[in-house]
């Protein structure tokens, strides 16, 4: 059976994600986890960093998104890993998401604040966490002083941070990209990647745009 293409660009993708996945592993390695610990994905997309999460921890996982097709994607390969159990799947805004407060160990956004703002997203994933619980954010470099205050400002503190380079983007994740969309193979698809090739090529025009952080931050 052919695939379509629509679940061919998401397997790419995927596929070229999991080389930043070890740096959401070195900052996960810093959060002593209670067992069977709640947890949240905030704009998870195809969910990469979400089944690592369900494949190294014993915990339950929530993922959320707005983007309904990239979360159909997530759920097939929830079904197909047999974690439907552990991994619940929302097609929602973070905005209109309203769980209990404070019920969550752990809260993961990759690239989430840097897309609706840090503060605002900040202050209402906090309200969301458990104390001593965790957050771990992946953010673009920008206003670190400022952040850092504010995460003292909500009694919080920061756990630990690592500063991910412009050549991280490209070693890690743009080189395989580039090399996949331009595979005779996909040629078919490449129209799919509009987007990705726009970022290729502002990479190339300023890859310092693309330094990132992650955060692990702990609240009181």
């Amino acid at each position: 059976m052919s695939i379509k293409p629509v679940e061919r660009y998401f397997r790419i993708k995927d596929s070229c994600r999991q080389g930043l996945l070890r740096y959401l592993e070195d900052a996960f390695s810093k959060i002593p986890l209670p067992e069977n610990p709640h947890i949240l994905d905030i704009g998870c997309g195809t969910g990469v960093p979400t089944l690592w999460l369900a494949e190294n921890t014993d915990g339950s996982i929530t993922a959320i998104d707005p983007d309904k097709n990239a979360l159909e994607w997530l759920k097939y390969k929830i079904s197909d890993k047999n974690l439907s159990d552990r991994v619940t799947v929302l097609n929602s805004s973070f905005f209109d998401y309203m769980p209990y407060p404070e019920c969550f160990d752990l809260i993961i956004a990759e690239g989430f604040l840097n897309v609706v703002g840090f503060e605002k997203g900040f202050r209402q994933v906090n309200g969301l966490l458990r104390k001593g619980g965790f957050f771990v954010i992946h953010d673009e470099v920008r206003d670190q002083e400022t952040k850092t205050e504010l995460i003292r400002e909500c009694n919080c503190q920061l756990v630990y941070s690592r500063l991910l380079d412009e050549n991280v983007w490209w070693d890690d994740y743009y080189r395989q990209l580039e090399a996949e969309i331009n595979s005779p193979s996909n040629t078919n698809i490449r129209g799919l990647f509009k987007n990705d090739l726009e970022e290729i090529a502002y990479y190339r025009i300023n890859p310092a745009a693309f330094r990132s952080v992650y955060y692990v931050v702990q609240k009181l």
